[in-house]
């Protein structure tokens, strides 16, 4: 485990290597990026996607996490409305600006939401903790607190919750490789959950 700083460097090449795949330029200004985790490893995403030009929106479900990143100025802004959170990404992408802005969200709920709405990214991914849903991903519809309750009191229905939750997160970014945005998986397993959980086609996506 290297933590957030260990990671910055891997997750801006990451990036800067999506631009000079897709766009031939490593430099992502006018580009928008939608992510979901702020922890100890996705909370790289925000700083790295500005360095890169980006600008990206960050989905949260802990408030901590984004108070921290606010905090070391790995993310520039943060809202609890995702209207807003979009407004704001997509109005700086318009300028060309590196923006990064976290929005107070499950990704279960916000990407299939956005992806319904048609709401247009350019690249699309995630580092939610999905490789330990039990102790990683808050299910749809808890608190952060609500979660660690129903952990403790019943861990086969937070893993069932979980798992439901995770799909709904796959089959929202499997809309959005529809819909033409570049979408890739960052090793955090979510695919490989949302497959056992009845998503087929979750590896649609590489």
């Amino acid at each position: 485990y290297i933590g957030t700083q260990g990671i910055l460097q891997g997750t801006y090449q990451t990036f800067a290597a999506a631009g000079e795949t897709h766009f031939g330029s490593s430099d992502l200004a006018g580009r928008t990026i939608l992510t979901a985790g702020l922890g100890g490893m996705g909370g790289a995403q925000p700083l790295a996607g500005s360095m890169a030009g980006a600008a990206t929106l960050c989905i949260e479900v802990d408030p901590t996490r984004i108070e921290r990143r606010l905090a070391s100025r790995y993310l520039d802004e943060a809202t609890t409305s995702l209207d807003d959170a979009v407004d704001r990404v997509h109005r700086a992408a318009a300028e060309g600006t590196a923006l990064s802005v976290g929005v107070l969200a499950n990704a279960a709920d916000a990407v299939p939401e956005l992806a319904r709405r048609g709401v247009q990214f350019v690249l699309v991914t995630d580092q939610t903790a999905a490789h330990d849903p039990l102790n990683g991903y808050v299910p749809s519809g808890l608190s952060v607190d609500e979660a660690a309750v129903l952990r403790r009191a019943d861990p086969d229905e937070y893993l069932r919750r979980a798992s439901e939750s995770i799909a709904n997160h796959v089959r929202g970014m499997l809309e959005y490789v529809r819909a033409g945005s570049y979408v890739f998986d960052y090793g955090n397993n979510l695919r490989g959950e949302a497959q056992q959980t009845g998503v087929q086609d979750a590896f649609t996506y590489p």
